[in-house]
């Protein structure tokens, strides 16, 4: 699967006006998809963010481990 996620941007709460748009390819499981919304919350400034997780439906968390 391919996802995408876009950030917008504003002068006034930002600093700079602007976009990021991040694709990725061969997204096949959760750890896979994890992955990429660290990499992306990163790159739009949240470098806090040391790993992000998503709680299955039996109650496990998967996590993307960077």
């Amino acid at each position: 699967m391919r996802v995408s996620m876009d950030f917008y941007f504003d002068k006034e709460t930002d600093g700079y006006e602007g976009s990021l748009n991040v694709n990725r390819d061969d997204v096949e499981d959760l750890y896979a998809l994890a992955q990429f919304v660290t990499q992306c919350v990163q790159g739009a400034g949240f470098n806090y963010v040391t790993d992000v997780g998503f709680e299955k439906d039996d109650g496990n968390i998967v996590f993307g481990e960077l």
